[in-house]
């Protein structure tokens, strides 16, 4: 009986589940092991400044507050899913608290990870007594980097199937352990080199997508031919990237945003999409493209500047 009620309690969104905890002593040792931890300002019932109502370090600081009091209370046994947004990091919380945090949910059996360190509106506050302090706090927490502890993907290496980092540095080395279950990979704003982000593909040979948005420390990106399971890629906005190389031999789609770089994709690719900067992008995509994925099915371009027609037949 006491199983059926764990599995109940385990189907309730969060603010439900811990309402329920606080009123019955069943659903009170299940809180303990819920297994979807989603903590961020929505689910906890936060507003997010925006409005001008409250002011966004206050709801910061009552973020921080509330997860910290939260995973306190976990055993960290039976979490599938991990949701954290972190505001104005380091100010509410340290580099130990997101440390701390982290090691007491992700642990093997972990089949979702998301990790959002993220700016708040504080620069937007309107309380003149700390508005001074909001906005210094939003100016410094934009030149302060979160490193996530590779070791973490070492210990859930054998669960974990998608993983989402948002504005922090990963600095995986030859060390790292195999993500043999690892499926999705999306970064935003996340410091990694090609050769980090190497060894990162060489430890996920069961990746299907990835994402890479604004990694700026990107210049040459190689999809290496032992990535077999890959079939949808994304990148966006990565403002140094010079060159991408595809040798996935079953990458089906990728998606383009930004200044056109040298592509390499292989014969497999049927879908493409490129949003770019440039002008003429028509041309410059079907002179440079059309030759080397010759089993392209769908091409979709946009572009700031105004995009002229060319037949097919020209090129």
């Amino acid at each position: 009986m006491q199983d059926i009620w764990h599995h109940i309690h385990s189907l309730l969104p969060l603010r439900d589940a811990a309402c329920v905890a606080c009123v019955s002593h069943s659903f009170r040792s299940s809180w303990s092991c819920f297994p979807n931890l989603s903590l961020t300002r929505e689910t906890l019932g936060l507003d997010d400044g925006m409005d001008g109502l409250s002011c966004p370090c206050e709801v910061a600081r009552d973020l921080a507050r509330k997860t910290d009091h939260i995973l306190k209370n976990h055993s960290g046994i039976g979490v599938k899913a991990l949701k954290l947004e972190i505001c104005d990091f380091p100010f509410f919380n340290t580099s130990c608290d997101l440390d701390r945090w982290l090691h007491i949910a992700v642990k093997p059996g972990i089949e979702e990870l998301d990790l959002q360190l993220i700016v708040s509106h504080a620069a937007l506050c309107r309380e003149k007594s700390h508005a001074a302090l909001c906005r210094k706090i939003s100016q410094k927490s934009h030149a302060t980097v979160y490193n996530f502890p590779c070791s973490l993907l070492d210990g859930s290496g054998k669960s974990i199937q998608q993983l989402y980092l948002n504005n922090c540095a990963l600095r995986p080395t030859v060390a790292l352990g195999r993500l043999r279950s690892l499926t999705s990979l999306n970064f935003f704003y996340v410091r990694i080199t090609e050769n980090e982000l190497r060894c990162l593909f060489s430890s996920s040979i069961a990746l299907e997508k990835l994402t890479l948005r604004s990694c700026d420390e990107l210049f040459f990106l190689e999809i290496p031919s032992l990535l077999q399971q890959l079939s949808h890629l994304v990148v966006e906005e990565c403002r140094n990237l010079e060159v991408i190389k595809s040798k996935a031999p079953h990458l089906y789609s990728f998606g383009y945003r930004g200044t056109l770089v040298r592509l390499s994709l292989g014969d497999s690719l049927q879908n493409l999409y490129i949003d770019a900067s440039d002008q003429d992008v028509v041309h410059h995509a079907c002179a440079d493209l059309l030759d080397v994925v010759p089993n392209l099915e769908a091409l979709e371009i946009s572009s700031y500047y105004p995009v002229y027609s060319y037949s097919l037949d020209y090129y």
